[in-house]
């Protein structure tokens, strides 16, 4: 049987850790990563923070996710990218403030809107919270939303350190 003194330091070590858990955005929320989609709108109408992150679902058939620097994502270049990733489930920890930019390389997809800027409010604001959910009379849309995506993480690193924790108690 656990003690009262062993869940008030179970309590102590994992309470901390939940609050450090930055928010999970699905890029596109339930359409996804695909041309012909306004990420500008869909950047704009979210608020990134340091240690939250977006995540890319795409067909990798078809897409792949390149960074580029400011001048190759205005010009649709993805020729010269920093870093190229085609998985098809491509996740990006926002680890500093700024301007990120995110483009598809395949031919055309960029010029009919596959690109997304991503704004990073500095580390000296508060900590992100999870995206609002939003109601949605379709369950595969909210099944598939970033705050469905953000509480499954959440709940299976919370897991995680308990057991842990148990482990280490027992």
């Amino acid at each position: 049987m656990v003690s009262p003194k062993h869940v008030m330091l179970m309590f102590t070590i994992i309470a901390p850790s939940a609050i450090c858990f930055g928010a999970v955005y699905r890029v596109g929320d339930a359409s996804g990563w695909h041309p012909m989609f306004n990420y500008t709108k869909w950047a704009s109408s979210n608020k990134f923070h340091v240690g939250d992150t977006i995540r890319f679902e795409y067909n990798a058939i078809f897409h792949n996710v390149k960074e580029v620097t400011e001048p190759n994502y205005r010009a649709c270049n993805g020729t010269k990218a920093i870093a190229t990733y085609f998985s098809g489930n491509d996740s990006f920890t926002l680890d500093h403030p700024g301007h990120r930019y995110f483009l598809c390389g395949f031919p055309y997809h960029c010029r009919y809107g596959q690109k997304v800027e991503i704004y990073v409010v500095g580390e000296g604001s508060s900590p992100s919270p999870s995206p609002s959910p939003v109601a949605d009379k379709n369950p595969a849309n909210s099944a598939s939303s970033s705050h469905h995506i953000f509480s499954v993480q959440f709940v299976t690193k919370y897991l995680a350190m308990v057991i842990l924790v148990l482990f280490y108690l027992f």
